[in-house]
């Protein structure tokens, strides 16, 4: 998709043909054309969408790795304590 341009040209010859003198034509045509400036296409604006939800996905698989190794990590230790107070039992009883 093409992004459209303003014919500023053609915007000032219609102007004219409208009735406005030329210093009039040519600032309104510098007004819009300077408030459609910094609107975003939507190319641009998919784009940059794209690139932030594969960003977030990324982070929350490195979150969900980071889970699951810390809830391995918990569980390794449960098991230790529950099998330490095992062996404690087995010596004191």
């Amino acid at each position: 998709m093409t992004t459209p341009t303003f014919d500023t040209h053609a915007a000032v010859r219609d102007l004219r043909s409208a009735g406005i003198e030329e210093p009039g034509a040519e600032s309104i045509v510098e007004v819009v054309s300077a408030a459609t400036s910094p609107l975003v296409t939507r190319d641009v604006l998919t784009t940059e969408l794209g690139a932030v939800d594969a960003g977030l996905r990324a982070d929350m698989s490195r979150l969900r790795a980071d889970m699951y190794r810390a809830l391995w990590i918990q569980g390794a230790g449960i098991v230790a304590v529950i099998g330490g107070i095992i062996g404690v039992s087995e010596v004191i009883g």
